[in-house]
């Protein structure tokens, strides 16, 4: 196995940091940001199951650093095991840049086809929390 860590693009939101952090704690606002090729979207506050490209995917939050951090695990029952967290910083009163990294354990051939659709996905993602309106 192989480890595969993959870092987004750094976004900029123009909204505060305390209400971006607590609009993305909770899984039932993601689909207002996931791809339009995810099917099968159900989720509470803390978990979400999914499927794309066929694939079965369920997330848990497993962290929360208020404001800051809120750190994800795929569950048991996801095609892929891994670990994934949003990172937020605030530069200014309306000014927080997002940040998303996942790490994940695969073998090599796995390593080679997930890296560019993985960090194309996950750059796609920060550009939705960039547009999307924070209540």
């Amino acid at each position: 196995m192989s480890k595969l860590e993959i870092v987004s693009k750094i976004g900029k939101i123009q909204n505060q940091q305390e209400r971006i952090f607590n609009f993305l704690s909770d899984f039932r606002n993601f689909d207002r940001i996931v791809p339009t090729e995810t099917e099968g979207w159900s989720s509470t506050e803390d978990t979400c199951r999914f499927k794309v490209k066929g694939q079965n995917i369920g997330l848990e939050i497993m962290d929360r650093e208020p404001f800051k951090t809120i750190k994800i695990r795929s569950s048991d029952d996801s095609s892929l095991p891994f670990l994934f967290w949003i990172q937020l910083v605030e530069k200014d009163a309306y000014d927080t840049r997002v940040r998303l990294t996942l790490h994940a354990e695969v073998n090599m051939m796995m390593k080679l086809a997930l890296k560019n659709q993985l960090k194309k996905a996950l750059d796609q993602l920060v550009d939705q929390m960039t547009i999307i309106p924070y209540p």
